[in-house]
């Protein structure tokens, strides 16, 4: 199938790498266009047209994954995250991510080398990942179960997770006693 894509620089360089990687094919006329919000052509299109906004890149993600039954060969869900300079976007699968973390308005996912800034809300967030291993383990912090490299008993019933990237973080008194039954412990 060939996809047209009608988005920034940055996006296609990335959704081409993905689309590619997926078998698809991307080209000047094809089946399905791609439109990003504001970067709509001038003409009609033929055919299929998608139109996205670039902050909820991994609603696309998924939609193609889904349809070609990539999520059950094992392909990684991915998350789209804004560099702070709001310039770029990221995809990043689930498994790299270590936490997410809310400060003020803004909603921050975590990786060993990075910090980017989703569109999502904590508990929107708590919701859709809780099947990828992902938990609550404070008011602002949402922890992906396959980044903890050691789990620390702690006073007054809490506990300390030191992750993959040495940094540790506090599961507080609230939340402890999900977190043991979700890791059942």
């Amino acid at each position: 199938m060939m996809i047209q894509l009608f988005c920034s620089s940055a996006l296609r360089t990335l959704l081409s790498g993905y689309l590619t990687s997926r078998g698809l094919e991307v080209g000047e006329a094809g089946e399905v266009a791609l439109v990003e919000r504001g970067q709509e052509p001038a003409g009609p299109l033929p055919g299929v047209v998608i139109s996205f906004m670039p902050e909820r890149l991994e609603h696309l993600t998924a939609l193609f994954d889904s349809l070609a039954g990539r999520r059950r060969e094992g392909l990684p869900g991915v998350i789209s995250g804004w560099r702070e300079e709001k310039d770029t976007c990221e995809l990043i699968p689930y498994e790299r991510i270590l936490y997410f973390e809310a400060m003020g308005n803004a909603v921050y996912l975590v990786t060993p080398e990075q910090r980017l800034t989703v569109k999502y809300k904590l508990y929107e967030l708590e919701q859709t990942l809780r099947p990828q291993g992902f938990i609550r383990v404070g008011k602002s912090q949402l922890v992906n179960v396959a980044g903890i490299r050691e789990i620390i008993p702690w006073f007054g019933g809490r506990y300390i997770l030191r992750l993959a990237n040495r940094q540790e973080l506090e599961v507080s008194r609230i939340y402890a006693k999900e977190f043991r039954a979700f890791l059942e412990l």
